[in-house]
């Protein structure tokens, strides 16, 4: 059993990771670059760095392990593509606000995917669960007030999609056989990468490069901002992240996985002066709470 003070430091560490991913919006901001584009360089220097980890602290990439579930490797890594694309537009098309909180509905759609997949009941809490969700999510699109053809409703839909390849993801990485974490998640980003690449390239015919006419100070924050979030917000923290779960409580890993859209919301509205009405800030916490209250509970 682990010691206490190590279990803190987890909990710490988990606590730091959880805040560093509620800046990915604000950061991504700053990138005058595609979604596509951001997503190619995040995976492909994300997964660089973590094979670099995982020779210096002595392992070996398995190549058989990755041949054997190969199949499987490729879905997942395409449903994570996608899943930060959407995630990325929901941010461009409306609010880091809006994008995060339909992003959250992930534990939503893992359920929902599970009992079609796996036979897994929907309890009646959990039903519940969904319907509040449900709710918050039509709040926090201001549907009723703009119509559906609104940025607010776009960003909503590209959330939730990105949430829906998310719990994707999840669901057919329980298909993968004998193969450490680090392992998975280097083919997936690699392969991500290659994806992104091809789509850019060949079917919206657009570089991946910074534009010319672009000044010299919005091309330092740009590198800079893609180098944070391939190495800090991918690399290094998913690095952390499985190490650190691994270690906690499931219930201690939901509750502070909420650190994230805390924070997001918090730098939506103070750092990026995006504004969010009194009703969306209720469609968020009826969001946020019904998940919580479906992850906490769960056996």
């Amino acid at each position: 059993m682990a010691k206490e003070y190590d279990l803190n430091k987890e909990r710490l560490k988990f606590i730091l990771i959880s805040a560093t991913f509620g800046t990915i919006g604000v950061v991504t901001h700053f990138i005058p670059l595609s979604s596509t584009a951001i997503v190619f360089y995040r995976a492909l220097l994300g997964g660089i760095f973590i094979i670099i980890i995982t020779y210096a602290s002595g392992k070996a990439v398995n190549i058989k392990a990755m041949g054997d579930n190969f199949f499987v490797l490729i879905l997942t890594g395409f449903f994570m593509g996608l899943n930060w694309v959407f995630l990325f537009e929901s941010f461009r098309v409306s609010t880091v606000a809006i994008g995060t909180v339909c992003y959250n509905t992930m534990p939503i759609f893992l359920l929902i995917l599970a009992s079609f997949i796996f036979d897994e009941k929907i309890t009646l809490k959990s039903g519940i669960c969904i319907f509040v969700a449900t709710i918050g999510v039509a709040l926090v699109s201001n549907i009723i007030n703009t119509g559906i053809k609104s940025n607010e409703v776009l960003g909503c839909l590209y959330g939730i999609l990105g949430a829906i390849n998310y719990a994707l993801i999840i669901v057919f990485n329980r298909k993968l056989n004998h193969i450490e974490t680090y392992d998975k998640v280097i083919f997936q980003f690699i392969f991500s990468a290659i994806i992104m690449f091809l789509y850019v390239v060949l079917i919206q015919r657009k570089g991946l490069f910074f534009e010319d006419n672009i000044n010299n100070k919005d091309l330092v924050i740009g590198i800079i901002c893609i180098l944070l979030i391939s190495f800090v917000h991918t690399g290094f923290c998913y690095v952390h992240y499985f190490n650190a779960v691994s270690r906690l409580k499931a219930e201690t890993v939901a509750i502070l996985t909420y650190i994230d859209p805390v924070v997001a919301l918090f730098l939506s509205y103070f750092v990026l002066k995006e504004k969010t009405t009194g009703i969306q800030m209720i469609g968020a916490g009826l969001i946020l709470f019904s998940t919580l209250v479906n992850e906490i509970t769960k056996k």
